[in-house]
């Protein structure tokens, strides 16, 4: 194995200690940057590209690329026990609630009825704001614009859209 080091370390060149430094930062700025992953598979690419090269022999190369699939496992392991114990940097964590007390609520099951009717509270461009039995609710009307004040009903709810049409009584 001393062998297979020092012929390694021999032929490292200025190209190898670049091309393997660039690995290094782009899987770095992988952490910081969100995204599709780019950085991290040019990282990824550039550091077994100069394995590849520098070995002299391409089961000498498999030997390089697995030490460094081992060291990338232990990086990523020390990175796991470092947020396991809250001591990663505070811009790679979120550290604000969202929890009800601090205003994060998911919208409440909606018990409105196809056909029940209400009154515009806003005009709906088509979405607006429209009272029914004494509560306001967010709505979308089906055929676009709606004046304020006007009897408008249901006629569908989905999840949390309610689509509404006006009266024809009106």
């Amino acid at each position: 194995m001393g062998a297979i080091v020092n012929a390694i370390l021999a032929n490292v060149g200025m190209i190898h200690i670049v091309l393997f430094t660039i690995g290094i930062i782009c899987l770095v700025a992988e952490f910081f940057e969100p995204g599709m992953g780019v950085f991290g598979m040019v990282g990824i690419v550039l550091m077994v590209v100069d394995i590849f090269i520098l070995a002299e022999s391409f089961a000498q190369g498999l030997l390089l690329f697995a030490g460094l699939a081992i060291l990338l496992l232990m990086f990523v392991l020390v990175l796991l026990l470092l947020a396991s114990k809250g001591v990663l940097p505070k811009k790679l964590v979120l550290s604000d609630a969202t929890d009800n007390e601090s205003g994060y609520v998911a919208s409440a099951k909606i018990e409105l009825q196809n056909g029940e009717e209400g009154v515009t509270v806003t005009q709906l461009r088509p979405a607006g704001k429209a009272e029914f039995s004494d509560k306001t609710y967010d709505v979308v009307s089906e055929g676009g614009f709606v004046e304020s004040g006007v009897k408008i009903k249901v006629i569908s709810v989905a999840g949390n859209k309610i689509t509404v049409k006006q009266c024809d009584n009106e």
